[in-house]
């Protein structure tokens, strides 16, 4: 699989800072900063998407709360450089400890390397998706004899088995009124009224022991993905010399707090085009939100009217997306894998079509998520099989681990890796399922944490799940299907533990690997940055347990996310998922040959890709973007295929550096898009809610 030809060298020399010779820590101050900043973000996001549901900030790639931070330290040294040129040379003492409140590029990029973890757990497809996980089979249990017998089999310590104190959950509480609190503090007690009085409506008892469990299982699945793509970072980075497009990001920001770095793309006028374009574009969102006789640009067009007659009815899921962040980022990918992004999709679609045409179902073919998983499959064989070299290298020296410092660093990966997953599936055994079935479900995730590593390195693909998702489940069926697991708590905990490969724990891979790309760029220690790594999500599951439960108690889990009585969606998705899983089961299915077929078809698709950029070395179909594209960004063929044929006639007509010239506009396209259909319209819809009701919201996901 190559790497960018055209275009890597020209975007890091834009964009990527001067390595530094100085290597340190993490410190304390950035730790802490960041620990409180993540608890506004999850009081942000219980808000906005739990309450309100008037915008979505945790769901987008790179984080919207981690880019809100990034940006609110950078103008918070601004202040602090404009209070100390106030007070000059006359006020020296003054201005010194002043400017001690500062905080280094380096602290800055720490805030937000920790953010895109932490802030990644309140999310409604991590901690909104394992909280029902966590109580579902109680909860619904008697109208549904799976769910019933579920809760029987499976362990007390991994589900909640308490009906009242489940029912209260999802239905409320139903407490009195807060105590009015006497003396000085009451004022301040009844204006923070909303932020204290959930939570003590929680019994947290029960809940502490349980989510305990879960938090130490998602910390061990980091660390286990930390660990693998650790082992990889080396031949990434050093052999492969991938681009890792999305450090830009955080690199280019944070310049503009540190007076002694200038940033390439802030100070061109591009920029702030690109910039000022994904303004306009949230601006005439919202405009025509409020009068309707505005022009309309909707982020969504569907084309079915266009496909309406037989055989073009196997189409008529196409829809052209309007995705400025899109645009921007995939500006910086490989064109070759643009290109086969959106050539792959079309081709998929006139295979659907011929289908049809010939009679045949495409309920059979052409199955493109299908093909997805099999590509996705042999990627992570080709990935490993490429630096078996440099693998075998480190495993030699963790043998020898007292020799080197490198040795050292491979013994603590390869001994990482081993333990923890050594640890989950003992676990998970414990909790009755069959420990084949578990090694095989932490194995299957960690194919997905590679190659979405991988994806992420490469091609900056910002998107949070451009993976299979739920393909664990996929696999298992086209090897046997439901009759080799069915039996015991198995299907129970397949079920409970489905949100592993549904929701964004892949998604933390990406940030994972960029962390480790940020700290070789910014002279901060691995190791630090590896604790660090495995201390956000740890820290963000623990706030974002308690902010949820809390707004679950006070307001119950069925009204809320758009629920009516009987859950929004986290729940619905985890109820249909966890219902077909143990279903399956009962039902004795054998294996799934129309799947199955499919994947076979994507994985040959993959393994005659990767050959023939072996053999012709301007071969245009890239086997990653044929997988990308396969399992979730068919659906974003239009801003690709647009960026792709924009980029393809600079390169074309003013070569490297026609392409350098437009690379900030590009950039302040993506970055618009998060500041305005994000940060900005987040922020508007916690604090003017009924602004933003008419207002479809800006989906990143």
């Amino acid at each position: 699989m190559s790497v960018s030809r055209d275009e890597r060298n020209p975007v890091t020399a834009a964009g990527a800072a001067a390595h530094p010779q100085e290597v340190r820590g993490i410190g304390v101050r950035p730790v802490v900063v960041g620990v409180l900043l993540t608890v506004c973000t999850g009081l942000w996001v219980v808000q906005v998407e739990m309450v309100l549901q008037t915008a979505e900030v945790s769901e987008s790639v790179p984080l919207i709360p981690a880019l809100a931070a990034l940006l609110a330290l950078v103008i918070y040294n601004r202040l602090i450089d404009g209070l100390a040129g106030l007070l000059g040379r006359r006020w020296a003492s003054a201005r010194t400890r002043l400017e001690r409140w500062r905080m280094s590029r380096r602290e800055i990029l720490v805030v937000y390397c920790f953010m895109t973890l932490s802030a990644l757990m309140m999310s409604a497809k991590v901690a909104g998706y394992i909280i029902p996980e966590t109580s579902i089979y109680t909860y619904f249990g008697f109208d549904n004899p799976n769910f019933a017998q579920a809760s029987e089999e499976m362990p007390g310590w991994l589900i909640l088995k308490n009906h009242e104190v489940v029912r209260t959950l999802y239905e409320g509480a139903d407490l009195d009124v807060p105590p009015d609190v006497a003396g000085p503090l009451g004022p301040i007690a009844r204006a923070t009224e909303g932020l204290w009085w959930p939570l003590l409506q929680v019994p947290w008892s029960p809940w502490v022991r349980l989510l305990s469990v879960w938090i130490v299982l998602m910390g061990l699945v980091f660390t286990a993905g930390l660990c693998l793509l650790g082992l990889m970072k080396r031949y990434w980075v050093e052999k492969e010399r991938l681009a890792f497009p999305l450090v830009m990001i955080p690199l280019e920001l944070s310049s503009a707090g540190d007076r002694r770095r200038h940033s390439a793309f802030l100070g061109d006028p591009g920029f702030w085009i690109g910039f000022l374009l994904s303004g306009t574009f949230t601006l005439f969102v919202v405009l025509h939100a409020v009068n309707p006789g505005l022009p309309q640009f909707r982020p969504y067009y569907n084309l079915r009217p266009l496909f309406s007659e037989h055989p073009w009815t196997a189409v008529q899921d196409a829809s052209v997306q309007i995705r400025p962040e899109l645009m921007g980022m995939s500006y910086f990918m490989d064109s070759d894998i643009l290109f086969t992004m959106w050539s792959m999709t079309i081709l998929n679609s006139v295979l659907a079509v011929g289908t049809a045409a010939a009679g045949y179902e495409t309920r059979s073919f052409p199955r493109p998520f299908d093909q997805g998983v099999g590509a996705y499959m042999v990627l992570a064989i080709f990935l490993i099989w490429s630096a078996r070299a440099w693998l075998g290298d480190g495993i030699r020296q963790a043998i020898a681990w007292r020799v080197s410092r490198e040795g050292k660093r491979y013994f603590a990966l390869w001994g990482g890796l081993i333990i923890s997953l050594g640890a989950l599936v003992t676990i998970v055994t414990a909790a009755g399922m069959k420990w084949w079935v578990a090694l095989y479900l932490f194995a299957i995730i960690l194919v997905f944490f590679l190659v979405y590593g991988r994806a992420r390195a490469e091609t900056g693909v910002p998107h949070p799940s451009p993976f299979p998702s739920g393909g664990q489940m996929e696999v298992l069926e086209y090897i046997a299907g439901p009759k080799s697991w069915a039996g015991g708590a198995t299907p129970g905990l397949l079920g409970a533990l489905f949100f592993l490969g549904r929701g964004y724990t892949v998604t933390g891979a990406g940030a994972e690997i960029e962390n480790l790309k940020i700290a070789d760029e910014e002279g901060i220690r691995e190791r630090s940055m590896a604790w660090l790594t495995l201390i956000a999500p740890v820290i963000g599951l623990a706030i974002a347990f308690t902010l949820r439960l809390g707004a679950g108690y006070h307001y119950g889990l069925n009204f809320l996310e758009g629920g009516t009585v009987q859950g929004g969606y986290a729940i619905t998705q985890m109820r249909t998922h966890a219902d077909t899983v143990i279903r399956e089961a009962n039902d004795g299915m054998g294996r799934m040959a129309p799947a199955a077929n499919a994947a076979i078809f994507g994985g040959l698709m993959t393994v005659a890709l990767i050959v023939l950029r072996r053999v012709f070395l301007r071969f245009p179909l890239h086997p990653l973007g044929y997988g990308l594209a396969m399992v979730r960004l068919r659906a974003f063929w239009a801003p690709i295929a647009l960026t792709w044929l924009i980029k393809t006639l600079l390169l074309k007509i003013g070569g490297a550096r026609a392409y350098r010239r437009a690379a900030p506009a590009f950039m302040g396209l993506a970055i618009g898009h998060y500041f305005f259909a994000g940060i900005c319209l987040g922020i508007l819809g916690a604090a003017y809610p009924r602004m933003l009701e008419k207002i479809e919201v800006i989906n990143f996901d």
